[in-house]
């Protein structure tokens, strides 16, 4: 996984934050179609920055948000 397509996954959802308040909560098969990634590198990316802490997903694995530290990462352009 790059961390130009974990920097996109962050920039996402820290839209959807700026947007809808946070935590900037997108179904995972939204992430997929909006971003120019093959599905497998999306998901990778998430996996990574879920691993990293930055980005949460439920417990059934249909959406993905970001943690405070995720934003503070895409908007400081640590992600």
């Amino acid at each position: 996984m790059s961390e130009s397509n974990s920097h996109k996954v962050l920039a996402l959802l820290a839209r959807e934050w700026d947007l809808k308040g946070p935590p900037g909560i997108l179904d995972i098969s939204d992430i997929v179609a909006a971003l120019p990634l093959s599905p497998g590198d999306t998901l990778a990316a998430l996996k990574a920055l879920f691993q990293e802490g930055l980005v949460d997903i439920n417990e059934t694995k249909t959406v993905a948000f970001l943690t405070p530290e995720g934003y503070e990462a895409a908007t400081n352009g640590d992600g």
